[in-house]
């Protein structure tokens, strides 16, 4: 591979047309660990100032633990630039916001994800998996995504923000609009920005019903907290909203996805699963390391400094790819083999640093139970189609993934 042919543009969603393009990660890693990428126009796009691709996962530690040198507000986290109209709203998301506002509002919700809360909620997510297992034809194809997948972390997410369950769907369908901007299946731009306007209605009658009758919810606690004396703004809320209903379904889905697909593409890691059940917490962490739900987010440099051997400019786009370091020789033996006993917790899938997802034991426990049930249930499943990927440079996503269900006999 020429070393041009590594500069092909990373920001691209077609680069990932068929699935995240590790062969060059693993080039930039040994040649060019900090490579500087151009965005040139095309697809829509009016081409942007290039960006600096971290792909080691020691320079993805040091953006992530350093958020006065490398800032999540500045730019905002994603990886194309923003028209100045749509930044200063997203700026206004937790996930956009560097310390210590960023630390204010993480405390909120830090309050409600804590181990306590996660083990409390075992018997509803046991339930929830009872459910969708129960559903599904004993002999059978399903679309994995739609009847499995998607439904675990929607039924959770209904419950953690105290809405009606039948409401999952619109919410399923907001995210689906929302990180499926460049894919356009989706709709494009048109039903992305609506996207946004139905969500916050919807927000915004949530917010008035839970301040005039707060419930034991996430949303409850959020909509009632006062940072500094003072409640959120209605615009806060609405943006805080938007990321719990993206973060707290769309990692998830990936993951109970990628763990099919992945078992269904290594017949003997499978089999060792299936031999040993008591070893699915850590090949779930494999999983997460070997197909990570988000393929990078974006920081701006605040300041000159130097990262992986490259002096970086104040203004300039740094964009770390935890697709590449969780394969990162240095840091995980064999990185391209999938091992269901590897167990690395160490990975970045649920990023690190400032933001580290605070939901990670929440999604895990959610795997973990679906999972267990499932295969108990179904243990002749089996992939019978390719995945239909989400067209993303964000989202390590797939649409719709066939599988051929058949019910344990006695």
């Amino acid at each position: 591979m020429t070393l041009s042919a590594l500069h092909t543009d990373l920001g691209s969603p077609d680069a990932y047309s068929d699935g995240v393009p590790h062969q060059v990660f693993a080039e930039l890693r040994r040649r060019e660990p900090m490579a500087w990428i151009e965005e040139p126009a095309g697809d829509g796009f009016d081409g942007g100032p290039g960006f600096w691709a971290v792909t080691r996962y020691e320079d993805v530690m040091t953006v992530s633990k350093n958020p006065d040198v490398f800032s999540s507000h500045k730019g905002a986290s994603f990886l194309r630039d923003q028209r100045p109209q749509d930044l200063a709203a997203l700026q206004q998301m937790m996930l956009n916001l560097d310390p210590p506002d960023h630390s204010q509002m993480r405390s909120i919700v830090s309050k409600v994800f804590t181990p306590k809360m996660v083990r409390g909620m075992v018997g509803s997510i046991t339930a929830h998996a009872q459910a969708i297992v129960d559903a599904l034809p004993d002999n059978g194809e399903i679309d994995l995504v739609e009847h499995v997948s998607a439904e675990m972390p929607l039924r959770v997410l209904a419950d953690v923000l105290g809405v009606p369950s039948e409401d999952r769907h619109l919410l399923y369908d907001w995210t689906n609009r929302m990180v499926g901007l460049d894919d356009p299946s989706y709709g494009g731009r048109e039903a992305f920005l609506s996207a946004f306007i139905e969500m916050f209605k919807y927000s915004s009658a949530q917010t008035k019903a839970k301040r005039a009758e707060p419930g034991s919810d996430v949303w409850s606690l959020i909509v009632n907290a006062e940072v500094d004396g003072a409640r959120l703004s209605t615009e806060e809320l609405n943006r805080f909203f938007q990321l719990l209903v993206i973060a707290g379904n769309e990692t998830t889905r990936n993951l109970l996805t990628g763990f099919v697909l992945t078992l269904s593409e290594h017949p003997d890691e499978r089999s060792k699963l299936a031999a040993d059940p008591a070893l699915l917490p850590k090949a779930i962490e494999e999983v997460l390391r070997f197909h990570s739900p988000v393929i990078q987010f974006r920081r701006t440099v605040t300041r000159e400094t130097e990262l992986g051997g490259k002096r970086l400019q104040e203004g300039q786009k740094v964009v770390m790819f935890y697709v590449s370091a969780n394969r990162d020789e240095a840091q995980f033996e064999a990185p391209d083999e999938f091992r269901v006993d590897r167990g690395a917790a160490n990975h970045v899938a649920f990023g690190a640093g400032t933001h580290f997802c605070l939901g990670n034991s929440l999604a895990r426990l959610e795997a973990k139970v679906l999972l267990e049930t499932l295969f108990a249930r179904f243990p002749d499943w089996r992939v019978t189609g390719p995945p239909d990927r989400f067209r993303s440079n964000f989202i390590n996503g797939i649409k719709k993934l066939p599988v051929h269900l058949r019910k344990a006999t006695s």
